[in-house]
């Protein structure tokens, strides 16, 4: 069962003066952090070592960071060498005060899911958590300001973040927004506020804030938890294969081209472009990609698998239609009548992507059984549903 870690008084206040627009540091907001990360918990997950790699096990020293083989040893997994993070090697640096960063924390540990959930279902947006464990007065970031949303959540520790006066327009992950440290100094402008973060703490960046952080005490650890939303910008990569497969887009264009076959060559390549974009179909692309952002995160839960039994996958492109005291099963090809006791059953199994049998029986529990079952018999025998 999810749990609530957000009363719906901070809900309220929060996306009415917070959300998109400043800062908020809220103490003591969940209640059982310790229960979610602490050092024991860090522990377990970094021992899961095949896990590990240059990808997502980061070490940064005095806002440098430090290069993977320097931490991390070859070992031999299922025949092949692999560079895997060295325990003595990573404790090492830790004791000489450098900052250990995991990325993608949520995808070892599922003690994270309420948290993820939550907050995707919140703010609509994707939700990806970093651990960061920094020791006393060693920095491993200077002013900087991230691409997406953060909520900053404290576990262990004590850390005091620096909150700047600029906030970055709209940044995204791309060069042109990847300063150098010096610029990015004169960038975030003055020091408006400090914060300490402890346990169960939280901190609301958005979008473009600079700050910095440096811990107080040995051991701090925080999960910066960035929610990234739909952009325009998105519906490129949707329908980069769209415009692949238009013949005009694919032309050679001569290096002495002159300015006004040029002119004509960006005017044609904007009218196709304005075709597939209005496209009702790519349209309909485009919107069913917004509305299933983000992904659903889902446990497994293969008991469920035991008492429910067999279960069926039903066809996305069938559809019911009803023209005046008939009802029809509809794909782009065909139609077929169907009974008006199979109406109600149909509509029901119609309406899920996978659907357990048990579940039907159960919902249609005041109709005879072999009614349901002579249904479900015939729409597989339909392939309506496998």
């Amino acid at each position: 069962m999810r749990t609530t870690n957000f009363s719906e008084t901070f809900i309220d206040d929060f996306f009415e003066n917070n959300f998109g627009k400043s800062y908020l540091h809220k103490k003591n907001i969940i209640k059982n952090s310790h229960n979610i990360m602490n050092l024991s918990i860090l522990n377990e997950v970094l021992s899961k070592r095949s896990y590990w790699n240059n990808k997502n096990f980061n070490m940064v020293l005095d806002r440098q960071p430090i290069n993977y083989s320097n931490f991390s040893s070859l070992v031999l997994e299922q025949g092949l060498e692999m560079l895997r993070p060295d325990v003595d090697k990573v404790q090492n640096w830790i004791s000489k005060g450098s900052s250990l960063v995991l990325n993608e924390i949520e995808t070892i540990t599922n003690k994270l899911d309420d948290i993820i959930v939550e907050l995707q279902n919140l703010t609509n947006g994707k939700c990806q958590g970093n651990l960061y464990f920094s020791m006393q007065s060693r920095q491993a970031f200077g002013p900087h300001c991230d691409h997406h949303d953060v909520f900053a959540i404290h576990f262990e520790g004590e850390k005091v973040w620096n909150i700047y006066e600029n906030i970055e327009k709209n940044p995204i992950n791309h060069p042109m927004f990847k300063f150098n440290a010096e610029e990015r100094e004169k960038r975030a402008g003055k020091l408006i506020d400090q914060v300490t973060l402890k346990p169960g703490d939280l901190l609301y960046l958005p979008r473009g804030q600079y700050h910095d952080a440096l811990a107080s005490k040995n051991g701090a650890i925080h999960i910066a938890f960035g929610l990234t939303y739909f952009k325009p910008i998105d519906l490129f990569s949707i329908l980069w294969e769209k415009f692949i497969i238009n013949d005009h887009m694919r032309q050679d264009i001569e290096k002495d081209v002159t300015n006004e076959d040029l002119k004509n060559h960006l005017k044609k390549m904007s009218l196709e472009i304005n075709t597939i974009i209005n496209d009702p179909q790519n349209i309909n692309i485009a919107s069913q990609c917004i509305k299933n952002w983000p992904d659903k995160i889902n446990n497994y839960s293969l008991n469920t698998i035991i008492s429910k039994g067999k279960s069926y996958t039903v066809q996305k492109s069938i559809k019911i239609e009803i023209n005046g005291h008939d009802t029809f099963l509809t794909n782009s090809k065909d139609k077929v009548l169907i009974p008006n006791n199979y109406v109600e059953i149909t509509n029901f199994i119609l309406k899920h992507e996978i659907v357990f049998e048990k579940d039907i029986l159960d919902y249609f529990k005041h109709l005879k059984k072999h009614l349901v079952l002579e249904c479900i018999s015939n729409l597989l025998k339909m392939k309506v549903i496998n």
